[in-house]
This record gives C-alpha cells, structure tokens and sequence, in this order.
C-alpha cells in the first residue's frame, strides 16, 4: 500500500462518526481498509447482494437507489463527502435494500465488515456515533415515507430537505452538484413541482438561488413551511 493511501486511511479514520474512536481501535480498523476510486456511473454495491463492505465517502457523489421491475429509477438518498453509504450493509440480513452508483468521479474508503462489526463492538463511543448518524437517515427516509402518502406537502418537503442540507453542510449556502431530476426523485416530486416550488421560495424571498447553487435567506419561514 503506497503512503499517500496511509495517510488517506489514518486522516479519515478522523472524521465523521469515526472520530470518536480510541486510538487503539482506529489503528486495527486501519488495518482493514482500503482506498477506492470509482467513476461516474460506477456502482459500488447493487441491491440484492447478500452483503458489502462499509464505505465512507472521502470525495464525489453517490446516489442510493432503487429500480422497478420496468426499470424506473427511485433516488432515496444522495451521498454526499464525509458520510458513510450505508451503514446498514453491517447489519441486512436479507440481501441490502439499494443499489449505490457514482453521481461523480470521487474515492471511498472501504472497511472490512468483520472488521467495523469488531470496532463496534470493542468501542462504545463509535458505537453511539454510528447509531446518530443513522438516525439522521431514518429521518429523511420517514419524511419521504410520510411525502409518498400524502401526508406532506410539495412545499414541505422542499423546505425539509434545504435545511437538512444546511444542517449537514453546516453552511446556508448549499452548492448543488447534480441535476434538478435527481433531486426532485430523491423528495419524490416530479422535476417541474420542484422547479415550481425554487421559484416561488426565491419569489417569497426565502431563498437564493442559481443554476449550481441555493443559498437560504430565511430559515424561520422555511422551517414554518416544513411543519406545516
């Protein structure tokens, strides 16, 4: 293994839910990881595998999805640097739920299920860490559930999702890196109601917004919108 992936290994065993790992843990999951650069359009695990490797997202896209039997595309969620994929391939037990694939050129770092499962069990606070950012993506997936059924509004689920962006980038400005198809199938809209509801939020003067970039103006309002 050459260094510059050593280094890779050791700098992201550092961040995400992997911070809050004791030395000694990080230093043997280190041992069991690997640097993985994939291209647009790659996929990285496919549903119904029986199982994968962890992977945490060091730079580029990845969208999890699913695919009907005529082969419609259903975006559930948008991978973005510094998250895991899915946590969950630790656990499935039935085959995993979702197809990854690469939205853009970028790197994971894989993680060898024998050896994150023993990390989990050996460290408590990675343990508790993992949990929370699982929970975040339950999250998304309950409101998309809710969404489907009705249950919220095209206009709520467009505020939920902008300020779950700006709480996960930590930043009002959130850069928008794919197009407006694969958002809208991840909210679970069609393109033209999420094009719709951008205009009217930058009308309302909720939001800024350009081809490659929304910045949210007022988060109050928006927040008001997703709980309506």
């Amino acid at each position: 293994m050459e260094n510059s992936d050593l280094q890779t290994i050791h700098a992201a065993l550092q961040t995400g839910p992997f911070a809050a790992m004791s030395d000694t843990e990080r230093q043997k999951l280190a041992l069991h990881a690997r640097v993985q650069p994939f291209s647009q359009g790659a996929t990285l695990f496919r549903e119904g595998e029986a199982t994968a490797d962890a992977m945490l997202l060091l730079s580029g896209m990845v969208k999890l999805c699913r695919h009907s039997a005529q082969g419609k595309e259903c975006v559930l969620h948008l991978v973005r640097c510094g998250r895991m994929l899915d946590a969950g391939v630790l656990f499935y037990e039935e085959g995993l739920p979702a197809t990854a694939i690469g939205v853009q050129n970028g790197v994971v770092l894989r993680l060898e299920r024998k050896a994150l499962l023993e990390a989990l069990r050996n460290d408590a606070a990675l343990g508790v860490a993992m949990l929370a950012a699982m929970s975040l993506r339950q999250r998304l997936f309950i409101n998309k559930i809710a969404g489907s059924q009705g249950r919220i509004s095209v206009s709520g689920r467009v505020a939920a999702w902008l300020l779950h962006r700006a709480k996960m980038e930590k930043s009002a400005t959130l850069s928008m890196g794919v197009t407006q198809e694969t958002l809208a199938r991840q909210m679970g809209i069609s393109r033209e109601s999420l094009s719709r509801e951008l205009s009217a939020l930058a009308s309302a003067g909720l939001i800024d917004r350009d081809r490659r970039r929304i910045i949210l103006l007022d988060a109050n309002a928006l927040r008001e919108r997703a709980d309506a």
